[in-house]
């Protein structure tokens, strides 16, 4: 008797969802975000992330042939692009990598207004760093 409950507070949950959703303003934003990625080859750099791309095997690639080390938060800048409702930041980052002198570069990310208290100014995070271009970083 427990299972059939249990579906039937699915099925009451799962209506009362439905009957919450905006669909018109989730197409009105599934088309923005059309619009603002038409044309973009999905193996360059987004811009948003780092190095990394919208090809999720290009990112592996690039991610593996990268050289491991940290960044610590230095500063963080709306850049005033939007992805959605998130804003894209310009994150100060001094990057510190094996038997090399620490260096400052720029990483600009999506980050959610929830996270923003996670990078602050002093917060470290592992990164990665291409060996031919030492402004390329991908968190991870």
């Amino acid at each position: 008797m427990g299972v059939f409950n249990d579906v039937w507070r699915l099925v009451k949950a799962g209506a009362e969802q439905t009957a919450r959703t905006d669909y018109a303003e989730n197409l009105r934003q599934s088309a923005d975000l059309a619009e603002q990625f038409a044309g973009a080859d999905p193996n360059a750099p987004i811009g948003t992330h780092g190095a990394a791309a919208a090809n999720p095997f290009v990112n592996m690639s690039m991610f593996a042939s990268m050289i491991q080390g940290s960044g610590t938060v230095v500063a963080l800048h709306d850049t005033g692009g939007r992805i959605g409702l998130d804003t894209i930041y310009a994150v100060d980052l001094d990057i510190t990598l094996p038997g090399a002198e620490p260096y400052r570069t720029v990483y600009k990310t999506v980050i959610a207004q929830a996270a923003l208290p996670n990078w602050q100014p002093g917060a470290m995070y592992p990164f990665r760093v291409s060996p031919t271009d030492r402004d390329s970083v991908m968190l991870g």
